[in-house]
């Protein structure tokens, strides 16, 4: 049976609001990164974040992550690929994944990989997540304790008293006080209409050989199976890879043609959403909500960067912890170990296609 039989819908209380921002944690830094060392349009990211996190929480009916390509998104921030670049390879790879999922190639490949590599992906993810944690919370760290302390109390209130656990909402709220206080209301522009344009990289080789093919493995690995794995293992839900695939394929179809930036789904942000509340397809209606609203005065790319990266920082550090717990479900601790160093000190790409050669090795060398 799968999850659209089973009456999974929308529900719109103080822990689906809270869960929703749990998809942003670790969308939000990535966008101003990319906006402020490409001049991307904050606004136009926003935008179609924003419309794909509506579209695909009203398909599922699920709290469905919508985040940026994340191998592209760091290549770019640290200067490797243009945006031309990844717009370019986040096109291409959407032909590809529509392939893939059109005709079931990626349940198949599901079938094939082993659970003990997605695993592994899952805890060398969650290791990323805690190094990417330490850095934000050093910035400020005694709002970042601050930050911990809160989820902790609410973690706390929400097993002993049955409290809704809205810390991340507590949380964000925090984090604009204090960014207001600090540094002045943020610069405002309103959002131009976005304009058709086909992706034309400013280099074949670099949008195809360091964008594309790292990310292809990543997103097979982290945004489909991964998530896919983490619904059974979080809610229960059977949701087929094809179907995610497909997604995937639909929003780079569309996003990078008017200058939105690559997408994909995660099991970070479904880890993120889950740990603060979001239970239904209710989280994306909220987020992307949010988004659109916020597109419309955010023509600046400077617009969020007053927001306390200590903050997110101690949020992340709780979507670690969900990640790794998954992670911990292994029937294969060396193949898992393995996959998790080789993600977290190469990157995931590697991690994945390391992991599944190593693992079809030993079970070739046992066969005899």
């Amino acid at each position: 049976m799968s999850y659209k039989d089973k009456g999974v819908g929308f529900r719109f209380t103080l822990e689906e609001f809270s869960g929703a921002f749990g998809d942003s944690i670790t969308v939000i830094p990535l966008l101003v990164g990319v906006a402020l060392v490409t001049g991307a349009s904050m606004a136009h990211m926003l935008l179609f974040f924003g419309i794909f996190q509506i579209a695909t929480g009203l398909y599922f009916r699920l709290p469905m992550p919508v985040e940026p390509m994340k191998a592209l998104a760091a290549l770019t921030i640290a200067g490797v690929l243009s945006y031309n670049d990844i717009v370019f390879a986040g096109f291409f790879l959407a032909l590809v994944f529509l392939v893939i999922g059109t005709f079931g190639f990626m349940k198949k490949l599901s079938s094939i990989i082993p659970t003990s590599v997605v695993r592994g992906i899952q805890l060398g993810l969650a290791l990323i997540f805690l190094r990417s944690a330490f850095g934000y919370a050093i910035t400020i760290p005694w709002i970042a304790l601050l930050g911990i302390g809160i989820v902790i109390v609410f973690f706390l209130l929400e097993r002993s008293h049955d409290v809704p656990n809205v810390s991340a909402l507590i949380v964000i709220f925090i984090g604009i006080v204090y960014g207001v206080h600090v540094y002045g209301m943020p610069t405002m522009e309103f959002i131009t209409m976005p304009t058709f344009s086909l992706p034309i990289p400013d280099s074949l080789t670099n949008a195809l050989v360091q964008g594309s093919l790292p990310q292809f493995f990543l997103t097979a690995a982290n945004s489909v199976l991964a998530v896919s794995l983490l619904f059974s293992d979080l809610l229960k839900q059977d949701v087929d890879p094809d179907e995610i695939t497909r997604s995937v394929g639909v929003m780079n179809i569309i996003s990078p043609l008017f200058g939105g930036i690559p997408m994909c789904h995660g099991s970070g942000g479904l880890a993120g959403q889950y740990r603060f509340g979001a239970r239904t397809g209710g989280s994306n209606l909220i987020l992307g909500t949010v988004y659109l609203g916020l597109a419309l005065f955010a023509g600046s790319p400077e617009f969020l960067d007053f927001f306390p990266l200590a903050l997110l920082g101690a949020l992340l550090i709780f979507i670690a912890f969900e990640l790794g717990l998954a992670g911990s479900k292994t029937e294969n601790w060396p193949i898992t170990i393995f996959t998790a160093v080789l993600s977290f000190v190469i990157n995931l790409g590697v991690g994945f296609l390391a992991g599944s050669a190593l693992y079809f090795l030993i079970k070739k060398w046992k066969e005899g």
